[in-house]
């Protein structure tokens, strides 16, 4: 159970209740001092390397160059970075915690917020100058300073318009005033939370200017509506049309009358009153991995073979880019979803502290765990590992042939 009224040294002493209750997705804060005892596990030079990597995510904006605000993709090479400007770029790679350890560490230290809302660590490097302009993002973030110092400047969603520069590939606001009463400095260790829509425009200070970006999920109403619509669809009763009954009067045979209309909203709200089918949509898409082409399923001699080292005692780690909840089903008070990487398991509740430790831990000994104390323990372990939920903390090395 997570303790709502304990300071927590990531909001400056302040607690998750004051936060929630206060500021979470209400207004900024501004957390002087929040991030302690924490070394970057990546230096500039590092970061440049990752985004050399064919699968990492990575663009670099630079704000004066061969034209204004020139969005670059990666991958890149050394040539390119020998090119650029002295001043005035960013180079940013996305999902930095599914490869470096070190980073999910320090998402978990949000586990004050929901876990399955959570997204990955945008990781940004700022020569002097460098920004990416005035922009809004449309769910929570926060911007952790862990090198150097950068300047904010944010404008609530009611003090600009959504208009933007033309004739180039990022969304920068045309019309960014300076609120005096939202400018900050950061330096190294500070935190600025931002609500979705705030309009915020960061500008590094120095040549060190880190910035790691704590985003969280938030699909749109759209995408619910087409997903709940497709898993409605899967079952299909063909019995089940519009049949809406013959008001007892009806001015003209043309017209649709409002009771028809009544009637199809009635029976769209039958539908959609499936609180387990609705948990299913969002539990399956809040766990889907960022980056499901390099995440397949086990097959199953894979899966038996991580299964036995389990079994045998050897360490498994719940992975940076492991997206694992669970649900207590409205319809019966015995059973929990279990979702990891965009699939589920239908488990019984009692597994509900189990499931509770894996996504609470990172690093995990089954030596002594008895399976045989319910049916659905083993189902429950084969699936996490089969979904890559957790893997084994060291690969076996392959023995040398016998000459």
């Amino acid at each position: 159970m997570i303790d709502l009224h304990s300071p927590l040294s990531i909001l400056g002493g302040m607690t998750a209740h004051t936060f929630i209750t206060e500021y979470w997705q209400k207004k900024p804060l501004l957390i002087r001092a929040g991030l302690t005892d924490f070394t970057p596990p990546l230096d500039a030079n590092e970061l440049a390397g990752m985004a050399m990597e064919e699968e990492v995510e990575s663009r670099i904006v630079i704000e004066h160059g061969d034209r204004p605000w020139a969005l670059q993709q990666g991958p890149f090479n050394e040539e390119h970075f020998a090119q650029l400007p002295e001043k005035e770029w960013t180079l940013l790679v996305q999902a930095v915690d599914h490869w470096v350890p070190e980073i999910q560490a320090l998402k978990e230290q949000f586990q004050f917020l929901p876990s399955w809302r959570l997204d990955d660590v945008m990781v940004s490097y700022a020569t002097e100058g460098g920004s990416v302009g005035p922009h809004y993002d449309q769910y929570d973030v926060f911007l952790i300073q862990v090198a150097g110092k950068r300047r904010w400047q944010v404008l609530g969603p009611e003090s600009y318009q959504d208009s933007a520069l033309a004739n180039i590939d990022l969304h920068i606001l045309d019309n960014f005033q300076i609120d005096p009463n939202m400018d900050w400095t950061l330096d190294t260790g500070d935190i600025l939370y931002l609500p979705p829509n705030f309009a915020h425009n960061g500008r590094a200070l120095d040549d060190d200017c880190m910035t790691y970006s704590i985003g969280f999920r938030a699909p749109s109403l759209q995408d619910a509506l087409t997903g709940i619509r497709d898993k409605l669809c899967e079952s299909i009763n063909e019995k089940s049309r519009f049949s809406a009954p013959e008001p007892e009067q009806r001015a003209h045979s043309a017209e649709i009358h409002h009771d028809d209309i009544r009637y199809l909203q009635n029976e769209l709200n039958r539908l959609l009153a499936q609180p387990d089918l609705l948990a299913e949509w969002l539990g399956d898409t809040m766990s889907e991995s960022k980056y499901p082409e390099y995440l397949s399923p086990l097959n199953q001699t894979e899966q038996d073979h991580a299964f036995l080292q389990a079994k045998q005692g050897k360490t498994f780690i719940r992975p940076g880019d492991a997206r694992i909840c669970y649900y207590q089903q409205a319809s019966t008070a015995d059973s929990i979803e279990v979702f990891c990487n965009g699939e589920h398991i239908l488990v019984d509740q009692t597994l509900t502290a189990f499931a509770q430790a894996i996504c609470d831990q990172s690093e995990f000994d089954f030596s002594g765990l008895d399976l045989s104390q319910h049916e659905d323990l083993e189902p429950l372990v084969r699936f996490l590992i089969g979904q890559q939920g957790l893997i084994e903390l060291t690969a076996p090395v392959p023995e040398e042939d016998e000459e």
